[in-house]
């Protein structure tokens, strides 16, 4: 008779130092707070698993968080990013959760696994628009997400040119660097030119 293991195991399954020590000899590999096994591919569902195990079931995962459940960044955030639909009569956020209350359109949310995730498009939306420096690896992330989505650059501005966000003039900016950014990656090589003789 064969035991079956978890599919993630958490510092509540076994103590922290053991799920550490099992990651250094190399039995176990980190996803977020919690820990897998070495044959347990990694996936979206996993990650998704990973978040729901300590995040309360009225939270919904946004910008870096959701961005890492996606596959665009190789790590979640610090503190869990979180949202609630402000049209929601949700429950409040714990403090250890980066927390915000915001609007949702409808397709903005998408259920994977046991958890509540912005889509790739919201998510890409979020990330442009997050105040503060706008990194090279942010941009990266966002047109990732974009890719993943299906979403041209130019549905994004469209978005956001009705939206009623501050700052919107900026993130329009950098939405104009993400199609430069996009266009110069996407050029198809033509192969090394060739001078005439």
């Amino acid at each position: 008779m064969t035991a079956l293991l978890p599919r993630l195991f958490r510092p509540d399954v076994l103590p922290l130092a053991e799920l550490m020590a099992l990651c250094l000899d190399g039995q176990l590999y980190r996803v977020g707070d919690s820990f897998a096994t070495l044959d347990t591919p990694d996936s979206a569902a996993l990650r998704a698993a990973a978040f729901a195990s300590s995040a309360p079931s009225h939270v919904i995962a946004d910008r870096g968080t959701a961005a890492w459940i996606h596959g665009a960044r190789a790590a979640p955030s610090h503190r869990p990013q979180v949202c609630v639909d402000a049209r929601s009569r949700g429950g409040r956020i714990p403090p250890e959760f980066d927390g915000r209350q915001t609007t949702l359109s409808r397709g903005d949310v998408q259920l994977i696994d046991e958890a509540r995730v912005t889509s790739p498009a919201r998510t890409a939306l979020d990330l442009l628009c997050v105040d503060g420096r706008f990194s090279p690896d942010a941009a990266a992330q966002v047109l990732y997400l974009l890719d993943r989505a299906g979403v041209p650059v130019s549905s994004i501005k469209s978005r956001m040119r009705g939206s009623s966000r501050t700052n919107a003039r900026r993130y329009l900016a950098r939405a104009d660097q993400l199609s430069a950014r996009a266009r110069s990656v996407l050029r198809p090589f033509s192969g090394p030119t060739r001078s005439r003789r």
